[in-house]
Formats: C-alpha cells, sequence, structure tokens
C-alpha cells in the first residue's frame, strides 16, 4: 500500500495525502460543518431552474391553450420550443457555472478551516463568470458532445419510424443495437473524460488558471487517481439515490395514509379539503427533493475540494496553508 493512512481530525486539512475512506469522512465532516452556508448555496440554482422551466413551460403551453378546441400545431408548437430551448441551455450552463464555482470555494475554504460568507462565496464566482462558464461550456462538450450527438441521432431515428412518411429499408433496423452500443460507448467516454475534468474548477479556483490552464491542471492532477474520484463520487451518488428511495417510499406512505383518513371522513377530493391536501403534499414532495438535490450537489462540491487537495499533496507535495487574516 503506497497510501499514508493517518487518523485526521476535523480542523484544517492535514499536509499528509488520504486514504480512500478518510477522503468520504473529510467529506461528510465538512458536510456537517458547513451546511447551512452549502444550502444557502444552492438555493441560487434551484430558484433559477424553478423559474427556467416556468418559462419553458409557459413558452410550450401557451401556442397549445390559444388553438383550443382545434387540434394544435406541431409545426407552430416547435417553432415556439426551439427558440426557448436554445436560449434556456445556455443559461442553465451559466447558472451551474456560477453555482459549481461558488459552492467548490466555499468547500475549499472550509477544508482550510476557514469559514466564509454566502455573499463572500458567490462574490468569488462572479468575479470570474465568464472564466468558469468557458469551461463549463468545455468540459460538457470535451465530455458528452459525442452521447449528444448519437441521442439525437437514435430521436432522428425514431422520428422516421414513427412519421411513416419515409418507407425504410430493413437494413435501417439493425442500426438501432449499433446506436445503442454508441450510445454506451460515448456514455463510458464521457465518465473518463469527466473524471480527468473534474478538478478543473477547483484547480482554475485555487490556482487562478484559464479554462484551457485548468483543463491541463485537472488531467496532471488525476493522473492515476481517475478510479478513486470515481469511486468517490459513486459512493456519494448511491447514497443520494438511496435517500431518495427511501423518502419517497416514507412521503408516500403518508401520503396514503392521509386519503385513507379523508376517505374514512368522507373528504371527497374535489372539496376544499382534499385540494388542500394535494397542495401540501406537493410542496412536501418539492421540498424534500429540493433539500436532497442541494445536499447531494453540495457533497459533490465538497468532494472535489478534498480530492483537489489531496491529489496536490499526491503530486506537488507539501502545501502553504492560507493565513485567515
Amino acid at each position: 500500500m503506497n497510501e499514508l493512512a493517518q487518523p485526521i481530525s476535523f480542523g484544517p486539512a492535514h499536509p499528509f495525502p488520504m486514504t480512500f475512506g478518510q477522503i468520504l469522512d473529510r467529506t461528510y465532516r465538512l458536510m456537517r460543518s458547513q451546511l447551512k452556508l452549502f444550502i444557502a448555496v444552492s438555493t441560487v440554482p434551484a430558484v433559477a431552474t424553478v423559474l427556467m422551466m416556468a418559462v419553458f413551460f409557459a413558452i410550450a403551453f401557451i401556442p397549445i391553450f390559444s388553438q383550443l378546441p382545434k387540434q394544435p400545431d406541431p409545426e407552430q408548437m416547435f417553432h415556439f420550443l426551439l427558440p426557448s430551448m436554445i436560449f434556456i441551455m445556455p443559461l442553465s450552463l451559466l447558472i451551474f457555472a456560477l453555482y459549481l464555482a461558488a459552492s467548490i470555494h466555499a468547500a475549499m475554504q472550509a477544508n482550510l478551516g476557514i469559514t466564509i460568507t454566502f455573499r463572500e462565496a458567490y462574490g468569488v464566482a462572479w468575479k470570474r463568470i465568464g472564466r468558469y462558464f468557458w469551461l463549463m461550456l468545455l468540459i460538457y462538450i470535451i465530455a458528452f458532445l459525442p452521447m449528444l450527438v448519437i441521442e439525437l441521432l437514435m430521436f432522428a431515428g425514431m422520428g422516421l419510424l414513427t412519421a411513416g412518411h419515409t418507407a425504410l429499408s430493413p437494413g435501417y433496423f439493425f442500426l438501432i443495437p449499433l446506436e445503442a452500443l454508441l450510445f454506451i460507448a460515448a456514455l463510458v467516454y464521457g465518465v473518463i473524460i469527466a473524471m480527468r475534468l473534474s478538478l478543473a474548477f477547483p484547480a482554475s479556483l485555487t490556482e487562478d488558471l484559464t479554462a484551457y490552464a485548468a483543463l491541463r491542471r485537472s488531467g496532471q492532477l488525476t493522473q492515476g487517481a481517475k478510479g478513486r474520484i470515481f469511486l468517490v463520487l459513486l459512493v456519494i451518488y448511491a447514497l443520494g439515490y438511496a435517500a431518495e428511495m427511501v423518502g419517497i417510499i416514507a412521503l408516500a406512505a403518508v401520503i396514503g395514509i392521509g386519503a385513507l383518513a379523508m376517505a374514512a371522513c368522507g373528504v371527497q377530493m374535489p372539496s376544499v379539503a382534499g385540494i388542500l391536501g394535494i397542495v401540501l403534499a406537493s410542496l412536501c414532495f418539492a421540498a424534500f427533493l429540493y433539500l436532497l438535490t442541494a445536499l447531494l450537489w453540495s457533497a459533490f462540491s465538497t468532494a472535489f475540494a478534498v480530492l483537489y487537495h489531496d491529489q496536490r499533496l499526491r503530486k506537488d507535495g507539501l502545501l502553504p496553508v492560507p493565513s485567515q487574516t
């Protein structure tokens, strides 16, 4: 074993590499110590996502409602949806880049034993928002563009099959398994490249690197460590998924008991009490999803900060610890 296994106490990051278990423990302790800050930082992408979804659905359904009771024209709906998607997709990347920079900066400071505020976290992210947006866009293109292209080809093929306007040769149906295999290959490629580029954001934040330099730096830091990084992120995702399943089952049980209780009391669903019950259940479910998503993405950001510090120790040796003054 080439990993140093020394006990880690909570506080400023220790100047020695950590084992797999110590990385997870450090991530958990940092999350617990800065939980309020991480949840607050997560409100920005959450609120922005809700607003963008509301705008998107409004654009999508306004043409439908305006054509009722006639059958909606699919071509007209497409003309409304395409511009909105072209606008919303880069805006989503911009907001997520801002959030990722703010949350990783907060986690990195916490890992050094430094407490910052919500305003300070987003202040650092906003100062270089153009750089972080470009970095996020490059990561997305490099890692997931092949998968996106294959998805578009698959959707186009399904469209031809369902439209019925074009006669398809029997040989086309043999392309469907091939497209599925290509999609799996592109997914594996995307995950490997994403692991290679996973430390680009903390590198750019800490070392004040441009987007291209941060990508190269991440490649250097993750050399020989992509498997460990993947396992750390996989454990966090698995814990989040398990928590989601448990929460959904518990919430469904509560809703079922409530529905049975309302039925036993003779309360009908069209009644005011029934509508209020549905609204309350929907709000509880939305709050649960928001909290779980905020915790999951905060855990990922914290893990990136811990892994970055650990890999710098492995590659560069002892690091200077910044003063809080």
